[in-house]
């Protein structure tokens, strides 16, 4: 019998890029920034251009609010591998979400790029590049 192997991840960096398109703007907003995730339940989510901003959650502490610390904590179960599991994370990503497409890296099994598309139609890429994980 073959068996299923899941590889667990302790920690991830990545760089990222996110392209925000707004139905009320002529142009994308485009972001850069730099992400941190250490398991269980630490997360920094930096944005570097074209501001300085930075989210954290650290177990039960975070500096941002309820809506950024749901998607923060949807991000995390994503990695720990803990989202297809979690009718709770379910249910919050179809609240927020029409669409969530997460496209694979398959040599690191960690995500390329993920894709949000909200209830109004607006949509936000999220790219991953320089990502290591341990």
């Amino acid at each position: 019998m073959f068996g299923l192997i899941i590889a667990v991840i302790l920690s991830l960096e990545a760089d990222f890029v996110q392209t925000k398109t707004v139905a009320m703007l002529a142009e994308p907003q485009i972001s850069t920034g730099h992400m941190v995730y250490r398991a269980p339940d630490y997360m920094q989510w930096a944005y570097t251009s074209p501001q300085t901003v930075v989210w954290e959650i650290n177990g039960d502490k975070s500096n941002v609010n309820e809506q950024i610390q749901k998607l923060l904590r949807m991000i995390m179960s994503s990695i720990a591998g803990n989202n297809a599991d979690d009718p709770k994370l379910q249910r919050e990503s179809k609240r927020m979400f029409r669409s969530v497409n997460v496209i694979m890296d398959e040599q690191n099994n960690t995500a390329r790029r993920v894709e949000l598309i909200e209830k109004n139609g607006d949509t936000t890429v999220i790219e991953f590049s320089n990502v290591v994980t341990q």
